[in-house]
């Protein structure tokens, strides 16, 4: 760090043009970004789901994808587009279109809406970018009283992708205005304003270039640009304002730029390097749960987090060398009026909230308790066959709640049991598919229910039957039979039992129907036979059960990684215990308040906000915290001061600092409140929330009060041994020592 620093002070021309050079080679692949990211992502890839479906395709040659074209017309005649519908949809790429004429309830009882199912053997990348040819295509041919939208999963990504693409730039256009505005009132100074900008906007564009190349080497999820200028704006804003707040205070005692500069960087610089480690280690912990969308988010934060401290650490020291007492100029600074009453000592307004810290610990933690306890109501469920996440108008969402009110989704969703057992064995595989059949048609929630045993055929007759393909069969139930029981390859029989919800995919009826059918098929004991469920319920089922899974995994991970870099910065235990502790209680009425603010009549939220909240806020968190307990630590040793003047005084010292970085981030965290994904909007709305609460309550209360209460054992035995103890008997409420602080802790910078 001390060299990295040295070589940016001694030679501040190579590093700026070292870093504008890789700003010019990273531009043109930032903006090919947005074309290499791909939707999707929430599906666990080791789930039985994924296995199921995997056999699906195999052994009856169903489609990976599919598109469904919805028809609306007013006048009740929906029915007549479909021959002109089904022409403009015909392309190379589509391997089977399905309408009412072999489905005959796909259609509303007052004829106005109806759909066709595009399947499709490509991939889902390759659907989505088929999504606005299609719906133009078959615009284009139907009637012009018919409405036509597309939906389905490919179309819901790629609305998904779009929406959020425009929801980065939205939050951009309104963030950098706002923390214009922000900085300008914080450091009162046009070129101290400018630079934490321009640090901020290179920090991205490089962050979307590597981001580029991650995208050509692995599936990227589009939450990938979200998090990144979340994530982004916030550090690199927030970075920069330390540093840039400790430089110009060490300017106003004189010193010479150098020096200034070696000190800020020595102290301010060395917080920043490990608040930046600090949000890595959160960020990364999202690789545990390896899910695309997780994997992505953790790639975003960690990328930019990486970025922004290399930049704070490097870029902006050869800046502040160059511009030196110019980062003041186009001061706003008012004059000090030398005839006015001085103000009373900060150091003294910090004191009289903690004069009974005891209580005001009680009193907060019984608050903070009350806060996050609608959060143990919640259950977590990623929305699987629903498009509410994306705006009200965009034409997927349109299409599928049309199919949902007009017809009804839960014949389009079936849940899938899916048996397997080498060809010897079919005798066992028809036993078991007996035995989940009845199981299915007595399990709650279950409506229609098919599987070979319902052909019609005789019991007695049906291992026969089986053997020879059905071919006594009528060709209706011969084809029947073929979609039910078939080879999947390498000596493999298949079949399933399409069980149809009597409720949409995403209710809580249809996921207790899919670990009712879970338990029933765990007790199928037939050697050979294995047994899995497949379906969009299933799916997200399996998803949130590896989330649910990850979540000890993460947080554990989290918090013994923090805990070693805290205890490397600080040389205390108890002090990163205290970290963790005051982290915990941000991100439990953080996720308390996304629980009100959420929740629907099911109490549900989507199952990857939480742990995306928790590593987001676990890591910005920490800024605060070590930003506020290195300050207070090195008044401790450096000025010589009490325990009680030290946490005072250090938080006089940084609490005006840390309140503005509060405002930065809120800001930015505001201006994704415009965000048409909800899981966006939400994530934006409770960040805001948690870092208000973090800077008005944990840093400025919480944390003081715990200080003073726990007493100087806090900062370990190595640096009260290097100070004198006589001088931390002070008790925290000495009306002694409350005349001194203002004295010693004025508005004088501590040498």
């Amino acid at each position: 760090m001390n060299r990295v620093i040295h070589f940016a002070l001694a030679r501040p021309r190579a590093v700026i043009a070292s870093w504008l050079l890789v700003l010019l080679v990273s531009a043109p692949f930032a903006l090919q970004l947005e074309g290499a990211l791909k939707a999707g992502g929430f599906s666990s890839p080791r789930g039985a789901s994924v296995q199921a479906q995997a056999t699906l395709e195999k052994a009856f040659h169903e489609a990976p994808n599919s598109l469904l074209v919805v028809l609306h017309d007013q006048q009740g005649k929906a029915t007549r587009q479909l021959p002109a519908a089904r022409k403009a949809a015909e392309r190379p790429e589509v391997s089977q279109i399905t309408d009412v004429r072999t489905h005959p309830d796909w259609v509303s009882k007052d004829g106005k809406t109806t759909f066709l199912q595009l399947s499709f053997h490509s991939d889902n990348t390759t659907v989505q970018n088929l999504v606005p040819t299609v719906r133009d295509d078959i615009t284009a041919k139907v009637g012009h009283g018919t409405e036509v939208d597309v939906t389905g999963a490919p179309a819901l990504d790629y609305a998904l992708n779009v929406h959020s693409q425009q929801d980065v730039t939205r939050a951009e256009a309104i963030a950098f205005p706002v923390l214009f505005v922000v900085l300008l009132l914080v450091f009162r100074s046009v070129a101290a304003m400018v630079v934490p900008l321009a640090l901020s906007g290179v920090t991205l564009a490089i962050t979307q270039a590597i981001g580029y190349g991650l995208a050509k080497a692995t599936d990227v999820n589009n939450l990938f640009v979200n998090i990144v200028s979340m994530v982004g704006l916030a550090v690199a804003v927030d970075y920069s304002l330390f540093i840039i707040k400790r430089f110009r205070e060490e300017l106003d005692e004189d010193r010479p730029v150098p020096d200034a500069l070696k000190r800020t960087m020595s102290t301010v610089g060395h917080s920043v390097l490990f608040s930046g480690l600090a949000v890595a280690v959160a960020m990364s912990a999202l690789f545990i749960p390896r899910a695309m969308s997780f994997t992505s988010i953790a790639l975003g934060g960690l990328t930019v987090t990486v970025i922004a401290v290399a930049m704070a650490t490097t870029l902006l020291p050869a800046v502040l060398v160059l511009l030196g007492h110019r980062i003041n100029w186009g001061s706003l600074r008012r004059r000090k009026n030398k005839d006015s009453t001085p103000k009373k000592a900060p150091a003294a307004q910090a004191g009289r909230f903690v004069k009974r810290p005891a209580l005001l610990l009680v009193v907060l933690v019984a608050a903070f308790a009350a806060i996050a306890y609608p959060a143990t109501r919640l259950t977590w469920q990623v929305p699987v066959a629903s498009a509410t996440i994306l705006p009200s108008d965009d034409s997927a969402r349109i299409g599928i709640e049309r199919i949902k009110k007009d017809i009804g989704l839960h014949a389009m969703f079936p849940v899938q049991v899916v048996l397997t057992a080498p060809d010897h064995d079919a005798p066992a595989l028809l036993k078991a598919t007996e035995q989940i059949t009845a199981d299915a048609k007595r399990a709650p929630g279950a409506g229609e229910v098919q599987s070979v045993t319902t052909l019609g055929v005789p019991p007695q007759a049906l291992p026969k039957t089986l053997a020879n393909g059905g071919t006594a069969l009528p060709a209706p139930s011969r084809a029947g039979l073929a979609q039910l029981w078939a080879p999947s390859g390498h000596g493999q029989l298949a079949t399933r039992v399409v069980v149809t919800p009597d409720s949409d995919p995403d209710s809580a009826s249809a996921h207790h129907l899919v670990n009712h059918l879970r338990d029933k098929a765990r007790s199928v004991d037939h050697g050979t036979v294995t047994v899995r469920i497949a379906g969009s319920t299933a799916t997200g089922s399996d998803f949130d059960q590896l989330v649910l899974d990850s979540v000890p995994l993460v947080v554990g991970t989290v918090a013994l990684l923090s805990l070693l870099i805290l205890l490397l910065a600080f040389r205390s235990l108890l002090l990163p215990l205290l970290a963790l502790a005051f982290n915990a209680m941000v991100v439990a009425a953080s996720l308390g308040v996304l629980a009100l603010i959420s929740q629907d009549s099911e109490h549900s939220i989507n199952s990857v906000t939480p742990l995306m909240l928790f590593s987001v806020m676990f890591g910005l968190s920490m800024d605060y915290m070590v930003i506020m307990i290195s300050r207070m630590r090195e008044m401790r040793i450096n000025g010589q001061l009490s325990h009680h003047e030290s946490v005072l005084g250090g938080l006089a010292r940084t609490a005006g600092l840390v309140n503005g970085a509060a405002v930065i981030m809120v800001a930015v965290f505001a201006s994704f409140t415009t965000a048409q994904i909800s899981i966006v909007r939400e994530l934006g709305i409770s960040l805001g929330v948690a870092v208000i609460v973090d800077a008005v309550v944990i840093r400025r209360l919480v944390m003081p009060a715990t200080l003073l209460l726990i007493g100087d054992r806090v900062w370990g035995r190595a640096l009260r041994r290097a100070t004198d103890p006589a001088d931390s008997a002070a008790p925290a409420t000495s009306p002694e020592t409350e005349k001194e602080v203002p004295h010693v802790l004025s508005d004088t910078p501590v040498r």
